[in-house]
């Protein structure tokens, strides 16, 4: 399996339009590639005024996450202009998965 990491910094003040962007828009996206294992969206923690975001993705094989985002796919996404007005900065890692560990919190979640 191939885990993907997406990090990007919001503009500020375009939180709002960015979260409606992702739910809206790029999961559901997501959400129909074929190979695509699971997927976490992560935000700041509360009382933090951080801009950061970041997209942890569990694609199936390698030949799945190129068939989701093109022979590029190592590379930073081109994203539509609609979302680029809401990004500072963007960038994206690749690792094979070596080792795993699911608890039973997160097997009741998966099981909903």
């Amino acid at each position: 399996m191939i885990i993907r990491v997406y990090r990007c910094t919001v503009v500020e003040g375009k939180e709002a339009e960015f979260r409606r962007f992702a739910f809206d828009k790029r999961h559901p996206w997501l959400r129909e590639r074929p190979g695509m294992v699971a997927f976490f969206a992560a935000k700041p923690l509360p009382g933090d005024t951080g801009r950061g975001r970041c997209m942890f993705q569990i694609w199936e094989s390698e030949a799945a996450l190129r068939a989701a985002m093109g022979d590029d796919w190592r590379q930073t996404p081109v994203l539509p202009a609609e979302a680029s007005a809401l990004i500072d900065s963007a960038s994206v890692e690749h690792y094979e998965l070596a080792d795993h560990f699911v608890g039973d919190v997160f097997q009741d979640l998966w099981s909903i």
